[in-house]
């Protein structure tokens, strides 16, 4: 298993720490309800636009596109794990 260790901002560990408090009452909320009423809030609560985004980097623009398969066996854990594995050198 890989460890990697990040070193935030004290305004960057401040908007973590409320991101993962919001994650936690969202987790909670979600827990519950029935499956088909967490089914419908998900539903009713998904990014429907595509997600993508231009980025200027030393002058040169870049425009990042992402899609997801529907077909995949893959769980999307298993993917960013690999992702970061070959993309990260620690």
């Amino acid at each position: 298993m890989n460890v990697i260790r990040l070193e935030l901002s004290e305004q960057e560990a401040k908007i973590y720490d409320e991101v993962m408090e919001k994650i936690d009452e969202t987790a909670a909320f979600l827990a519950g309800l029935s499956q088909e009423e967490r089914m419908d809030w998900l539903k009713e609560h998904q990014y429907i636009h595509p997600i993508s985004f231009d980025r200027e980097i030393g002058g040169t623009v870049y425009t990042v596109k992402a899609h997801f398969s529907r077909s995949t066996d893959e769980p999307v854990e298993d993917k960013v794990n690999r992702i970061l594995n070959r993309n990260i050198t620690l």
